[in-house]
């Protein structure tokens, strides 16, 4: 998945004037903050995705942006407050990247249990 789709936040940051008193943010390392994210991840954060996919699906332009918004806001908050990431990193490539790597595996794994009810 495109992880620009995943973080529709980012382009907003990136004017932030927040952001940019913070021009030189340490790097991120994407695999690792992915997998931080990965594992503060609670069945709350699952139902925002939950939402994403059937907004999706159903071609629902409306709750489909609300629901990227909700997204957008447990990415930023996990990001934040359980892996210790700075707020000027939220506008970073690499936090792009880590969010679109996060965004591919919880959807991975949510599809998985889907199936596993199939059988």
């Amino acid at each position: 998945m495109n992880s620009a789709r995943w973080v529709p936040f980012s382009l907003l940051l990136a004017g932030s004037p927040i952001v940019s008193a913070h021009a030189n943010p340490a790097p991120l390392d994407e695999v690792r903050l992915a997998q931080c994210m990965l594992e503060n991840t609670t069945s709350d954060e699952e139902s925002v995705f939950k939402d994403v996919m059937v907004a999706a699906l159903r071609d629902d332009n409306d709750a489909l942006k609300v629901s990227l918004d909700q997204l957008s806001t447990v990415m930023m908050d996990l990001a934040l407050t359980k892996c210790e990431v700075a707020l000027s990193a939220l506008a970073t490539p690499q936090f792009q990247t880590a969010a679109g790597l996060y965004g591919q595996q919880v959807g991975e794994k949510l599809m998985k249990k889907a199936f596993e009810k199939l059988n």
